[in-house]
Formats: structure tokens, C-alpha cells, sequence
């Protein structure tokens, strides 16, 4: 049931060994299949939820609410898969959706910037200047893109459980540590962890659902979850909305009953227009 989570820089072959880490374990490697699920359980355009997922820096701020939308659904669809466990992800902000579930292997695949700049210039023959351009905005873009989602340092190590630095092309090697590390006893399934990501994904569906239903589909809400008990949380205009997201939440499986906190925001009548 163990998950790997495995966050990479671009140049430092991380795709690459989370590929061979899956085939060695016989997990299952997944990657853009999360905003395919996404796409298809949703009913969303697939072309919305890649171009939401590969959104540049320069956009990642002006998300509308329908792109609010799409990112929870692409949340809910990576819940989905790490709830089953024996999986391999790559990229998706996976380590830090999987944060406090103890048998989540996650990794971090760095290198130093001039051996990841030869790399992308020999993969794509691009000459120098332009893969400098494009590591060193890869790596930005990611940043930005953690703090959005997470609030979080993406280059702080301590939000990962290994470290790899790949410089020395030692491919086998890196592979073999992550491998070693999922079959240690430290990262087996717990029914404290089971649980743990349980939660995690009905969370992550309770908000989907909500995001989805055509009444309560703009509002911002917080949910958490123990055992199949819901709590919403949210600001709203009026308290009949966050009624409508209850009933939407006691219809998604797994959910036993729900309790609602609103804080209700009265709608301000400007005056009349002179």
C-alpha cells in the first residue's frame, strides 16, 4: 500500500527513475492518467484540466473560478489514486498533498543547474542560453506554483522524506534507494496512516462534489473529515447555501453525516443610482 510521491527539477531525470521505481516494485506509475481521471469523473474538457495543471507563472494568479474549480478536481483525482496504494507519482504537488501519511515515500529528484543545462540541451538541442532559460523558469514557475497551491517552500527539503541528487548519472543507484526505502518497515501501511488518507480523499471529494454541483459550485469552502463525520466551513452570503453544500456532501460515499460552520457576509445595498 506504500506511495511514492516524487517531486523532480527539470534535467534531474526524475520521470525517468519514478518510471523504473514503479516497473521494480510492480507499482502503478501514474502522471498525466490524474487529470485524465479528473477530466472524466468531472465531466470537464480535458484540454481545461491540462491547460489549468500546465498553467505558466505569469497566469497562476488570475484563476477565475471555474480554474478554481479544476484544481479541485485534479486534488480529488490525485486522492483517488493514492488511496489505493502500491503507486508511483511524478510532479502534481504530490509530497505535499500526501503530508502527515506515514507510509508516503516522498522524494525530492534535484541536480546541480549546469548538469540539469546539459541535459535538456542534449534531450531537445537546445543550445545554452536557451536551456539556462528554461531550467532556471521551470524551477521559478514550481516555485510559484507550491506556494500558491500549499503556502510552502518547494526547495525546503524538510517537506520531503529523501533527497536525491543525480548529478552523477548513477541511474540504477538512485532507483535502488528509492526501492530500498518504500520496503523498509518505515513507510508500510498502518491503520493510522490508512486512515490518515482516507480522510484525505473523502475531503477531496466532498470538495470536488461541492465544486461540481451547479448551486454550490462557487463556493469557498474548507472541509475536513474524521471517520465519515464532515465539517464544513465556509463564508457565505446566505445560510441556506451552505445547507445546499451539505446536502450535496451527504451524497458523496463514505459520508456519514456533516455539520456546517457558515459566517454569513449580507449582501450590501449600494443605494439608489443618482
Amino acid at each position: 500500500m506504500t506511495i511514492v510521491a516524487i517531486s523532480r527539477e527539470m534535467g534531474s531525470g526524475g520521470y525517468e527513475i519514478a518510471a523504473a521505481v514503479a516497473k521494480a516494485l510492480n507499482f502503478e506509475y501514474v502522471d498525466r492518467e490524474i487529470l485524465m481521471h479528473a477530466a472524466r469523473v468531472h465531466e470537464v474538457p480535458e484540454e481545461k484540466i491540462v491547460d489549468v495543471a500546465d498553467r505558466h507563472l505569469s497566469l497562476w494568479e488570475r484563476f477565475d473560478e471555474e480554474k478554481r474549480r479544476y484544481l479541485i478536481f485534479i486534488e480529488a483525482a490525485y486522492y483517488a489514486f493514492a488511496e489505493k496504494g502500491n503507486v508511483v507519482t511524478a510532479g502534481r504537488g504530490g509530497p505535499f498533498f500526501l503530508r502527515g501519511v506515514s507510509h508516503a515515500l516522498r522524494v525530492r529528484i534535484t541536480a546541480p543547474v549546469d548538469i540539469r543545462v546539459r541535459r535538456v540541451m542534449e534531450r531537445e538541442k537546445l543550445d545554452q542560453r536557451t536551456a539556462t532559460a528554461k531550467v532556471r523558469g521551470y524551477d521559478k514557475e514550481m516555485a510559484a506554483r507550491i506556494d500558491y497551491l500549499f503556502g510552502l517552500n518547494w526547495r525546503n527539503p524538510d517537506h520531503f522524506d529523501l533527497v536525491l541528487n543525480t548529478g552523477g548519472d548513477m541511474w540504477d543507484f538512485y532507483t535502488d534507494l528509492i526501492v530500498a526505502a518504500v520496503r523498509h518497515p518505515r513507510f508500510q501501511v498502518t491503520p493510522e496512516s490508512l486512515q490518515r488518507v482516507k480522510g484525505l480523499s473523502l475531503a477531496a471529494q466532498v470538495r470536488a462534489a461541492i465544486a461540481r454541483d451547479p448551486v454550490t459550485k462557487n463556493i469557498n469552502v474548507e472541509v475536513s473529515v474524521e471517520g465519515g463525520h464532515v465539517a464544513l466551513k465556509g463564508v457565505v452570503f446566505s445560510p441556506s447555501m451552505m445547507d445546499s453544500a451539505a446536502a450535496v456532501a451527504k451524497k458523496v460515499p463514505g459520508v456519514s453525516d456533516v455539520s456546517c460552520e457558515a459566517v454569513e457576509i449580507p449582501r450590501v445595498y449600494p443605494g439608489p443610482i443618482m
